[in-house]
C-alpha cells in the first residue's frame, strides 16, 4: 500500500508505521507495573515519592509519548518524531538497565524490573531493527535519538533523589 498525499505532504499507511505506537505501549505497560509498589521502593532508596506523585507526573508523560508516537506515525520516516519517538523507546532500554542493576545493586526487587527486562528490552531491539530496515531514520537520527534517549533517562533517574 503506499503513502497517502494530504495536501503537499504523504503520510504513510497506518500498518506501516504501527511499530512507531511501541514507545507508548511499552510505557503504560511498564507504568502498571511499577504503580503498586514504586513510590515505597523509591522512598526507601533514593527521596520521598508517593503513588499520587508517581502518577500525577505519569499521566503527562504517557500522553506526551502517546502524542509523539502519533506524529511519529503520521511523519512516517525521517525528522523531529521520529528522532523523539526513538529516543523515547531507547530510554525505555536505558529504564530496564536502571531497573535490573537496582535491584542487583540494592538486593530488593525492584517494581518494574519485569517489564523492563521482558517487554521494554525486547520492544526496543524490534523497533531499533525496524526503524533501521525500513529506512525510518538514517544512522545521525539514530544516533541523535540515542543520545537524546540516555539523557532522558538519565533525567528520570536523577528525578528519583528530589
Amino acid at each position: 500500500m503506499s503513502a497517502v498525499n494530504e495536501g503537499s505532504r504523504e503520510v504513510a499507511p497506518i500498518g506501516g508505521v504501527l511499530p512507531f505506537l511501541l514507545p507508548f505501549g511499552v510505557y503504560v505497560v511498564h507504568t502498571l507495573e511499577e504503580l503498586p509498589g514504586f513510590a515505597a521502593w523509591a522512598t526507601r532508596h533514593f527521596g520521598p515519592e508517593t503513588t499520587g506523585m508517581f502518577a500525577a507526573y505519569h499521566i503527562p508523560l504517557v500522553l506526551l509519548v502517546l502524542a509523539t508516537s502519533w506524529r511519529a506515525m503520521r511523519q512516517g520516516r525521517h525528522g523531529g518524531w521520529v528522532v523523539l519517538a526513538t529516543a523515547f523507546q531507547w530510554q525505555f532500554a536505558m529504564n530496564a538497565l536502571f531497573h535490573l542493576g537496582a535491584w542487583v545493586a540494592l538486593g530488593e526487587y525492584s517494581p518494574g524490573a519485569v517489564t523492563a527486562s521482558v517487554v521494554s528490552l525486547p520492544a526496543t531491539a524490534v523497533y531499533l531493527a525496524w526503524i533501521r530496515r525500513e529506512g525510518r531514520a538514517d544512522t545521525r537520527e539514530i544516533a541523535l535519538a540515542l543520545l537524546l534517549g540516555t539523557l532522558i533517562a538519565a533525567a528520570a533517574v536523577g528525578f528519583l533523589f528530589l
